[in-house]
């Protein structure tokens, strides 16, 4: 029991204090009671009898004064606190010993007190009360001279009773009391499990998961939607989800609207284009959903996905569906073109021979025809290059070498404007393997149409930035130029596709082929009249680290070229 009472004890101080305010309130009641008697009734005090009174008051005063002064020690075990209700039962025989067991209006304390012991000590507790009291009641009784033969048994045995039955009832109703506490102190932890299961869930689902309420202030977000929407560690909670996500609010209160006049699904989804804090363009996937509360909404669940990888492998499908298509049609007509065009070639040339020289219009409109079947010529020759499957070379490639070639093509190139800026920064690392004359190709063809977009600029410049990461190697070329709008961005690559005069349209579509046959990846971010930059990732060459020799051979032999290429110059010059 002392093990039992004590483990009870140590968690319930704040009901001792109350069932002491019970106590003391009763001594303060009596108090009062005897000094208002004393005050109203002084010619019928006797000193003999308030005077034990007033000292058996005294004494209960002061123990239940070291009690509460002890509390926190006494609760440690249970001999002080059920010495207080052991005492309390001498105090209350006390005052009915001296009140008179017939006239005493203090009988009833005896219930009091085993009911308070009940619910300290439960049934156990309240039954040995119960007893000890019987024992003081009984022994007052047959002490006394007031009631004799069948009145002191009646009165023995119903008090005794009364005892026994409270202290069976409180007992009782103590236990149900700790029970159901004990109930809700195990619902209350299995709650709280059941929240901890359900944030450690949230936490480590792999969608990214945001709660925000009407204002768009955002009230949770879990691991994902940081990793997502905010790689840089810092707490967004509490911050408004248009700060992150610009144009957020207006989607969440035009939903709202729409759902409150039920012209809305429960929820959203809608592909939302996102830059993030590192500079990434990704596509999220999002589905808004309403938190309401009472028929009123009163927040969103918003969850995100990203799709960019996804969306990158549809737009790649897309594409080569196009290329497939393409290539099916020149199968079909390339070489039936090109034999007329030889013959018809080769008639126009016969005739322009029986040509007199006087007969200039005439000779001037031959070399007209002349010239248009050696471009269409050409153009059927590309169109076959384009649909033609590429034999892909595994040659180590140094982008950073060839980058400064190509930079250095385009200062010597007579055709575009010679007073352009360039900015190189070559970071990248390790080599990519592929065909170095065709990856040539492609990039002279980004970075012709970039000074060609900047023909019209202010302030023209080129950035070429190399870098390696996560075994990619990235390179981006970003321009001043005219940029393009969302039209001519989704059509960039299809094939004959151009904005150009005298453009053929085929050399961005080659330029992708390029790209996707050396397992590589390109992005375009345009935004009209501010600039285009082109993204272009290459898988690295087994993550072989370029050391500085071949840098700087690398290097070298590009000033031999741009030597060479001027020396070559000037001799034909």
């Amino acid at each position: 029991m002392k093990a039992e009472v004590q483990s009870d004890f140590t968690k319930s101080q704040s009901q001792m204090m109350i069932i002491e305010g019970v106590r003391i309130g009763f001594l303060l009641a009596i108090l009062a009671i005897t000094l208002g008697f004393q005050a109203l009734q002084p010619q019928f005090v006797n000193i003999e009898v308030i005077f034990p009174v007033f000292v058996l008051m005294a004494v209960a005063f002061t123990l239940n004064a070291i009690y509460l002064i002890f509390i926190e020690s006494a609760l440690k075990f249970w001999g002080p606190t059920a010495f207080l209700f052991f005492f309390d039962a001498i105090f209350i025989t006390a005052l009915i010993h001296i009140t008179g067991v017939n006239q005493s209006i203090f009988l009833f304390l005896y219930l009091v007190n085993i009911i308070l012991c009940g619910f300290v000590f439960q049934r156990r507790g309240a039954m040995i009360l119960a007893t000890w009291t019987s024992i003081l009641f009984s022994f007052l009784i047959i002490m006394g001279p007031e009631l004799r033969g069948q009145a002191l048994f009646f009165a023995v045995g119903l008090n005794n009773l009364a005892f026994f039955a409270v202290a069976a009832l409180s007992g009782f109703l103590s236990e149900q009391i700790n029970f159901m506490g004990s109930a809700l102190q195990a619902q209350g932890k299995d709650l709280k499990a059941l929240r901890g299961l359900n944030a450690l869930i949230i936490d480590n689902i792999a969608t990214g998961l945001v709660t925000v309420d009407q204002d768009g202030r955002i009230l949770q977000a879990n691991r994902a939607a940081l990793d997502i929407l905010d790689p840089i560690p810092r707490d967004v909670v509490g911050k408004n989800l248009e700060e992150i996500v610009p144009n957020m609010q207006a989607r969440l209160k035009a939903f709202g609207e729409a759902l409150q006049l039920e012209q809305s699904p429960p929820s959203a989804r809608f592909d939302l284009s996102y830059k993030s804090p590192l500079d990434q363009k990704l596509v999220l996937e999002t589905t808004v959903s309403a938190l309401p509360v009472e028929n009123a909404i009163q927040g969103f669940i918003i969850t995100f996905q990203d799709l960019t990888r996804i969306r990158r492998l549809e737009f790649q499908m897309r594409q080569n569906e196009k290329m497939a298509a393409v290539g099916q049609l020149a199968a079909g007509i390339a070489h039936e073109i090109r034999n007329p065009l030889a013959s018809i070639s080769g008639s126009v040339q016969l005739l322009g021979a029986g040509f007199k020289p006087q007969q200039e219009e005439e000779q001037r409109l031959m070399r007209i025809v002349l010239r248009e079947i050696d471009r269409l010529n050409n153009l059927i020759t590309e169109f076959l290059d384009f649909v033609r499957p590429d034999v892909l070379k595994d040659d180590p490639i140094d982008l950073n070498a060839l980058v400064r070639e190509v930079a250095e093509m385009l200062k010597l190139n007579k055709t575009v404007r010679a007073d352009i800026v360039q900015d190189l920064d070559l970071q990248a690392a390790v080599e990519i393997s592929g065909n170095r004359d065709k990856l040539k190709q492609a990039l002279l063809n980004i970075t012709i149409n970039a000074y060609q977009a900047m023909n019209d600029t202010q302030d023209p410049k080129i950035t070429l930035r190399t870098f390696s990461d996560d075994g990619k190697v990235t390179l981006k070329i970003k321009d001043r130029g005219c940029g393009i709008d969302e039209v001519g961005l989704r059509r960039m690559f299809e094939p004959f596709h151009t904005t150009k005069p005298k453009g053929t349209g085929l050399g961005l579509a080659v330029t992708h082929k390029i790209i996707e046959s050396h397992h590589g990846h390109i992005e375009v971010e345009s935004q009209k009249g501010v600039g285009t930059e082109f993204t272009l990732e290459f898988p690295a060459r087994s993550n072989r680290t370029l050391d500085q020799n071949a840098l700087v051979d690398s290097q070298q032999a590009s000033e031999n070229f741009s030597i060479a290429f001027r020396g070559q110059k000037r001799g034909n010059g």
